[in-house]
């Protein structure tokens, strides 16, 4: 149940703010007094498409907030969206704030937790249902009614399933369609995986190649002055007799007597002997050094072939040596997998074909559920229409395939559309009178007509809703294009409605207002230039007479159109549905 709703900055509204109580709580006003704005909010707190555009002029952002009451049997699926839900004995507290901005941002929490606008979506599913003029002509035709067939008959499980393998044998499809395309160049790709698999195995690479050779050849290229060098530093350090070695071995044995009678001198004599030590190491790798060092202009030319190959490739294919072994690894990969296109092919076609088979068989079956669900439904209706003086109707809920001369899917010898639903597409057709055709609701029905049969869809389905109670129903100008008797027979069924559903209703018409257990006048005014919305809840029983005689007789509340308001408010609350009425003998003679 809506507790609270709070509006600030959307269109004509600077601020409103009204508590709905449990029943049916009634909006009237002057139409562009801003009573659909107050819907607008909820349809945009329920995660409704939203734009800078909504934004009351010269104001930066518009926020609207709400609370809610649900029973804690509805939190679950709240609380596997993470949202902290606060239970308070049978109820928990629900609190949605959603923000846009003149630059666009929104910004939406729940409980304090921030969400996205579709899990948003998700959360007020369990909470709220809009039904307004525009979304009637949308929820009651084509494919939007197949989403209120399934709803009705509590297909999910079985439409979850069908979704799952439509998703599956698209996947495969889509793949096999790349495969079969890929034919056409099958031939050209594999010549060049060929050349690229040659090219890189034919140059040998080692991992780690290319730094040796560079070693190598830094040490050919200056193989002249290495020799003369390590010739030199070996003549200097050891072949001489001033030579280095001899010269701290002279030094070592002058400070040999006197080493092991004084400990200074001692460690100065043991450092000695390790340079003694070190040079001779040093000598005897610069002879080594000088010895094997040779000029070879032949396999400096060979070091220099072999470093241009590995750049070439390097250029080609990867940027090290491993990227070209790993382009090697993925090309020879490729190949395989062309080379054996055929067995692919046809592997992946018979994977597709199961696929869909196992699709078609769950679609077949969702569909037969579905005309099962739809005399039922059609009987809801139907017993609604009663209760809506819409006796006469006859209704039909029919499920049909689309035909599709190019699709892969065949049931019953007839290609058909079919989608992630299946593929059936759902149509309501109505006679709305005694004697008349059935024609699709759409060609056939008036403002008023489509209105009360809106309303007893929504009658049915509420009543098979698993929501049950905890839903909060919206119905925006629902009277639109009816009154007299019928307008008190759309009344009573929201007031019915309301005896299990806390029901909002926006409407023009006294008889429909005059039911309502909660009424909010709205209307507008000018300050300092600019018009703003207002909302005033009609407590006082002679404030709620006044509004019903302006709706009767009005901007001049006559006498005669008070007289009808209190006649309004002073009828049994509880009045009989039409059927009822219908049934009753008493009735059938007055």
């Amino acid at each position: 149940m809506l507790t609270y709703l709070k509006v600030r900055n959307l269109a004509i509204v600077e601020e409103l703010e009204i508590e709905p109580g449990p029943g049916l709580n009634v909006l009237t006003g002057e139409t562009g007094a801003g009573k659909s704005l107050l819907v607008d909010s909820l349809g945009f707190l329920s995660g409704s498409r939203a734009s800078s555009g909504m934004i009351r002029t010269g104001e930066e952002k518009m926020t609207a907030e709400a609370a809610f009451h649900l029973p804690a049997s509805a939190v679950a699926g709240l609380q596997a969206l993470g949202i902290e839900i606060e239970e308070d004995g049978p109820e928990a507290e629900l609190v949605i704030r959603r923000d846009i901005s003149e630059a666009g941002r929104s910004r939406v929490s729940v409980n304090g937790s921030v969400v996205s606008v579709k899990e948003l979506a998700e959360v007020m599913a369990q909470a709220l249902e809009i039904h307004g003029q525009h979304e009637s002509r949308l929820r009651i035709a084509g494919r939007t009614f197949r989403e209120l067939l399934d709803e009705y008959g509590n297909h999910g499980a079985r439409l979850e399933r069908v979704e799952e393998l439509y998703r599956q044998w698209k996947d495969l499809s889509s793949r096999l369609e790349d495969l079969a395309g890929s034919e056409r160049d099958r031939e050209l790709r594999l010549d060049l995986l060929a050349y690229q698999i040659s090219e890189i195995s034919a140059a040998n690479l080692e991992t780690g190649e290319e730094e040796s050779l560079r070693e190598e050849r830094a040490v050919l290229s200056n193989a002249q002055a290495t020799i003369e060098a390590t010739s030199a530093a070996f003549s200097l350090v050891s072949e001489s007799e001033d030579s280095a070695i001899v010269l701290v071995g002279r030094a070592e044995q002058a400070l040999a007597p006197l080493a092991r009678l004084i400990g200074e001198i001692h460690e100065i004599h043991q450092q000695l002997e390790e340079v003694r030590i070190r040079l001779q190491e040093s000598a005897r790798s610069l002879a080594s050094m000088a010895e094997s060092v040779r000029h070879d202009p032949i396999r400096l030319e060979e070091i220099e072939s072999r470093l241009a190959l590995i750049e070439r490739l390097k250029k080609k294919y990867g940027a090290t040596i491993s990227e070209v072994l790993s382009h090697l690894e993925k090309t020879r990969d490729e190949h395989e997998k062309l080379t054996n296109f055929a067995s692919s092919l046809q592997r992946l076609t018979a994977e597709e074909e199961a696929s869909l088979s196992a699709f078609r068989e769950h679609a077949r079956e969702l569909s037969r559920l579905r005309q099962e669900t739809a005399g039922r439904l059609r009987a809801a209706i139907e017993t609604e229409l009663e209760d809506l003086a819409m006796e006469g109707s006859r209704i039909e809920v029919r499920v049909v395939a689309t035909p599709a001369s190019g699709s892969r899917l065949e049931i019953d010898g007839e290609r058909v559309a079919f989608g992630p639903d299946g593929y059936d597409r759902v149509e309501l057709w109505i006679a709305a009178n005694p004697g008349e055709d059935l024609s699709s609701i759409q060609k056939v029905a008036s403002g008023g007509e489509l209105s009360r049969v809106q309303l007893a869809i929504g009658a049915a389905l509420f009543r098979k809703s698993q929501t049950g109670s905890s839903a909060t129903l919206v119905f925006d100008e629902i009277d639109s294009g009816i009154g007299g008797v019928v307008a008190d027979a759309v009344g009573m069924k929201l007031k019915e409605l309301a005896r299990t559903n806390q029901v909002i209703c926006v409407t023009h018409l006294p008889q429909i207002a005059s039911f309502g257990t909660t009424h909010f006048h709205v209307w507008k005014e000018e300050v300092g230039g600019r018009t703003r919305a207002r909302v005033t809840r009609l407590d006082e029983r002679e404030a709620r007479i006044d509004e019903l005689a302006r709706m009767l007789g009005g901007s001049h509340a006559i006498d005669s159109a008070r007289a009808h308001a209190r006649e309004l408010l002073d009828r049994p609350a509880d009045r009989a549905p039409a059927r009822a009425r219908k049934r009753s003998p008493a009735r059938a003679v007055s």
